[in-house]
């Protein structure tokens, strides 16, 4: 799909805080605010207008080149990505850089699954706007508690009996993956975006999402982040032929995508020789183990240590 018809920026937009690597400033020189706009553009997957957001750090205009981060969001903030965009808000990273206002240095993009055939969910059917979390004038909101489950720590022996297969869940974002490299391919153009540093990552869903994207494209990416979500065995090869790193990140106590069964992939790609496999389990998380692995600092100074 061409980029000339593919996607076109709207108007909207909103002040947000973020750090600044390029360049070094003077502190009497004027910073550009952040800014969070929205971009439409013509999905083939649902052949309907849609949006998605992308986060401008602050000191944006100032810089000449930015690295380029696209957060999956799970499958609970799904939607038309019109009037329900903002459901994407709620976690993850653009949620740490727009509702807590970290100070991340990455133009981040940051689209919306469609419902497909998940309407019926419960937490999707029962949601509320009231979830969706606002910026506050000043300060940020408390991160929730860690872990409230009943389930005791313990090691899982690994699982090869996959639940899913290489497209991960049902009606997941694999549907959209050409859509999403355009996004990125936007961004270089458009929002001085490094090609050369080009981040992935994503939770549960979005998790899945970004091994699957990261097997189709491995060479698109300078490093990728799945948090709550297990990869393939069979999406191993291209990553370990494109030596793309990984951070596989997951909760111990996770009953919804159980720790047993991450294992597959990233033995498959060290025995391939791959030389950076990360995967870090948080044995006290359940499923929500996001909320600690976006807080930290950690992750993304490990995404920006790495470029193609």
């Amino acid at each position: 799909m061409k980029m000339s018809i593919f996607l076109r920026l709207r108007a909207a937009t909103f002040a947000i805080t973020a750090i600044v690597l390029f360049p070094i400033m003077s502190p009497a020189q004027e910073v550009s605010e952040p800014e969070l706009q929205r971009v439409s553009y013509f999905s083939e997957a649902t052949g309907a207008e849609r949006d998605y957001f992308v986060y401008l750090p602050r000191g944006y205009e100032q810089g000449s080149s930015w690295p380029v981060l696209m957060f999956l969001h799970g499958n609970g903030e799904r939607g038309d990505a019109k009037d329900e965009l903002d459901y994407v808000l709620i976690h993850g990273a653009i949620y740490e850089a727009w509702v807590q206002k970290k100070d991340l240095p990455f133009v981040i993009i940051a689209p919306q699954l469609p419902i497909y055939g998940q309407g019926e969910v419960s937490y999707i059917k029962g949601r509320s706007r009231d979830w969706i979390p606002e910026r506050l004038p000043e300060g940020a909101h408390p991160y929730p508690g860690t872990y409230d489950g009943d389930d005791v720590m313990e090691g899982r022996p690994s699982d090869g009996e996959l639940p899913y297969g290489i497209e991960g869940p049902v009606d997941g974002w694999n549907h959209l993956a050409g859509e999403l490299v355009g996004m990125f391919d936007h961004a270089v153009e458009h929002f001085k975006g490094d090609a050369d540093r080009l981040y992935l990552s994503g939770l549960s869903y979005g998790g899945f999402g970004t091994w699957y994207l990261a097997g189709k494209y491995p060479d698109k990416f300078a490093a990728i982040a799945p948090v709550a979500g297990f990869g393939h065995p069979e999406l191993a090869a291209p990553i370990a032929a494109a030596k793309l790193p990984i951070w596989n990140i997951a909760g111990g106590r996770d009953e919804v995508v159980p720790v047993q069964h991450f294992y597959s992939a990233l033995n498959e790609l060290e025995r391939l020789g791959h030389p950076e496999v990360r995967f870090t389990i948080h044995a006290d998380m359940g499923h929500p183990v996001w909320v600690r692995a976006y807080a930290s600092q950690d992750l993304y100074d490990w995404l920006l240590s790495h470029r193609k």
